[in-house]
């Protein structure tokens, strides 16, 4: 089992690496450089020459996140969410953008994938070319749910952390300094604290 630790943390030292928006996220790790070999437009991928190179699988793209590390690049398509569940798809290029692997989706929408996040994805991050970490939820799991999933080998394989400490709360920001993650959340209620932070150890 993982260890976990968490606490209530000042505001002060939250705006270190809290996102905003949906899947936003900093991190101090410095796992991606500014810019990517390929960016979006619309549903698709396209490269400097304006060439597609990988084309979201949906319906429609409210939001896009794009994040690299060396010839590694990560997206991950938001195409919003209906009956508790969001239309997200993730996929990874070893090859700064040539070639793709659809790795993650949430079914429902009838996008298969090997693997999903949770209900709603979450903020995320990478480190290096082949580790990610996608923080997901479930809204409608009782008080909500959060979960944190991990690949360290470039997508080959995911592990599933249940977050128990952070039931009641939505993620705002994860961070990872080598084995440990750290992810905070911020209240959905009126009563107890209004932000939590929540330390694991990952394989």
């Amino acid at each position: 089992m993982p260890r976990v630790a968490y606490s209530a943390v000042p505001v002060s030292l939250l705006l270190i690496w809290v996102g905003s928006g949906c899947g936003g996220s900093t991190t101090r790790t410095p796992a991606a450089p500014s810019s990517c070999a390929v960016h979006a437009v619309g549903k698709r991928l396209v490269d400097a020459r304006g060439r597609t190179v990988y084309r979201y699988p949906g319906y429609r793209v409210p939001a896009t996140q794009i994040k690299c590390s060396g010839k590694a690049v990560w997206v991950l398509f938001h195409g919003g969410g209906e009956m508790s569940q969001e239309a997200y798809v993730g996929a990874r290029s070893h090859d700064t953008g040539r070639t793709w692997k659809l790795l993650l989706s949430e079914p429902y929408f009838g996008v298969k994938a090997p693997h999903t996040i949770d209900a709603y994805s979450g903020p995320w991050t990478i480190v290096g070319e082949r580790g990610a970490y996608f923080v997901g939820s479930c809204p409608a799991c009782g008080r909500g749910t959060v979960s944190l999933t991990v690949t360290r080998d470039g997508g080959k394989r995911f592990r599933r952390y249940p977050l128990p400490g952070l039931t009641g709360f939505y993620s705002t920001g994860i961070r990872v300094d080598g084995d440990t993650v750290t992810i905070t959340g911020r209240n959905q209620f009126r009563i107890g604290p209004r932000r939590r932070t929540i330390s694991l150890t990952v394989d």
